[in-house]
């Protein structure tokens, strides 16, 4: 039997190690304690909180690695369908997004006239866009040829492909505050509005269509139970064990190192964060078009600043929402050029007023997540990462008239160096390489390695790209192809 090593216990690691378990002899090596990744549970004390995403989307594609697994979803995890989705906070106005499109019209069209026409041609313009790119991500991207495909031409007239998210948005309706309603999902992928491919109009349109899932526990449950499912069907997982070296002779790899010994493979999974792995894991000699050299000149994802806190009480705040900055695009545009507003936006996740196993009873575990540059910025943490932390409390005791500073029991700061330190994540940029044109498709490192032939990618450095779905989604495509 094909003997298989996947290096990382992500959430690419784990859906690839459950699907690829029930044919081969399939090991995964994890450098922590823990299996999840960025999608691990973290604890403070009684306190516990997600890492990194909080919520599930386009649930679908889960349920296929399941049901490809030989399991079931929906009876091996606790999902919570959210209604309302989320609370935007604008100057002027506060959107509360239902689960029910119906009732999202009728606020858009009570907002301003017209609005909610705007926002139904949206939603039907954007299940039609779904429909022709779904297959699409479906399949590997390895070559330009694949442009040809029959998939991608009937795609073309609907994904307007050189349009960016905020310029598609404001051919329905000028007002800003639709606009950004609908489109900071762009930073899922680390990106400005501006930026990002009006490709991606399709992630708001799968929360409000498809719906949002609370897991009970937090999003990391999903992970702890493919770990468990992974070793039901034979899978071998192997914590606090990190990789030191993939071993590549005559452009095949011949194993890897771990504490020192070799184990022998026939073939690899990648599910480390891709640059980090192609600068520390693999000899340079072996590689031409991913050398660290040209990995430098390549376009990366913004961070985030994390914030946890434990507290001694639930506070009635939405269980997600997002405060939005005075002057939104200005803070857009001064994040991605590496500088850190004053005027800060971030996004706040209050999962105990539904979910009372995170935090002894009474109390709540509160998580914070502000988009900061990556650590191609200048920005001093060890200076400013209290600062930032008080700015984000001030905030949100101005915005709801509380005083949390007075009910923190526990709390813990996460920065950009944290990431890169503690989670190898190459200059801290959580949304690995970026999502522009110049890097998506086939000029993405591709699902099989160009420049290994036994060494594959799973996660959000190959294709289709960043975020839980197409993380997912690159793991069946393994599944095709191996």
């Amino acid at each position: 039997m094909k003997k298989i090593a996947i290096i990382g216990a992500g959430p690419g690691g784990l859906a690839a190690g459950l699907l690829l378990s029930k044919k081969y002899d399939v090991t995964i090596y994890e450098k922590d304690s823990v299996v999840g990744g960025r999608s691990k549970r973290i604890k403070l004390g009684d306190y516990k909180f997600d890492l990194g995403p909080t919520f599930l989307m386009y649930v679908e594609i889960l349920a296929e690695v399941f049901s490809k697994s030989g399991y079931d979803l929906y009876q091996e995890i606790d999902l919570i369908k959210l209604d309302p989705l989320y609370k935007l906070i604008f100057n002027d106005v506060t959107f509360t997004i239902s689960a029910d499109p119906k009732k999202n019209i009728e606020m858009y069209e009570n907002y301003e006239k017209g609005m909610g026409l705007s926002y139904q041609k949206w939603l039907i313009d954007q299940e039609k866009k779904l429909n022709v790119i779904k297959p699409i991500l479906e399949k590997p991207f390895s070559s330009p040829f694949h442009f040809f495909r029959r998939d991608v031409i009937k795609a073309v007239p609907v994904i307007h492909p050189f349009q960016s998210v905020y310029q598609l948005l404001n051919t329905y309706s000028k007002n800003p505050n639709f606009i950004h309603s609908l489109s900071f999902q762009a930073k899922y992928l680390g990106m400005a509005s501006y930026q990002a491919p009006s490709i991606f109009t399709i992630l708001p349109y799968l929360e409000h269509q498809k719906g949002l899932y609370h897991v009970e526990g937090g999003l990391n449950r999903i992970h702890a139970k493919m770990g468990e499912l992974f070793k039901k069907n034979g899978g071998k997982l192997i914590l606090n064990a990190p990789v030191e070296k993939i071993l590549v002779k005559n452009k095949r790899i011949e194993g890897i190192k771990i504490k020192g010994e070799i184990v022998y493979y026939d073939q690899v999974i990648l599910n480390a964060d891709f640059s980090y792995a192609m600068e520390k894991l693999i000899d340079p000699i072996h590689l031409k078009k991913y050398h660290p050299s040209k990995l430098e000149k390549k376009k990366y994802s913004v961070s985030t600043y994390m914030l946890y806190l434990g507290l001694d009480k639930i506070f009635d705040l939405p269980h997600h929402q997002i405060i939005f900055s005075k002057d939104y695009e200005k803070y857009l545009k001064e994040l991605m050029t590496g500088q850190l507003s004053k005027d800060i936006s971030f996004y706040m996740h209050n999962p105990s007023i539904l979910d009372h196993t995170l935090a002894p009873r009474g109390h709540s575990s509160l998580y914070i997540l502000v988009p900061v540059p990556n650590l191609r910025s200048s920005v001093d943490w060890d200076q400013f990462k209290i600062e930032l932390r008080n700015q984000v409390i001030s905030m949100i005791n101005h915005q709801y008239q509380v005083e949390i500073e007075k009910h923190i029991v526990v709390e813990k700061v996460y920065t950009p160096i944290d990431w890169k330190d503690n989670e190898n994540v190459y200059l801290g940029a959580v949304f690995n390489l970026s999502h522009g044109l110049d890097q998506m498709l086939h000029k993405r490192p591709h699902n099989q390695f160009e420049e290994i032939k036994n060494l594959y990618l799973v996660g959000g450095g190959t294709h289709p790209g960043s975020g839980l779905p197409t993380i997912y989604q690159s793991a069946l495509i393994l599944n095709d192809i191996m």
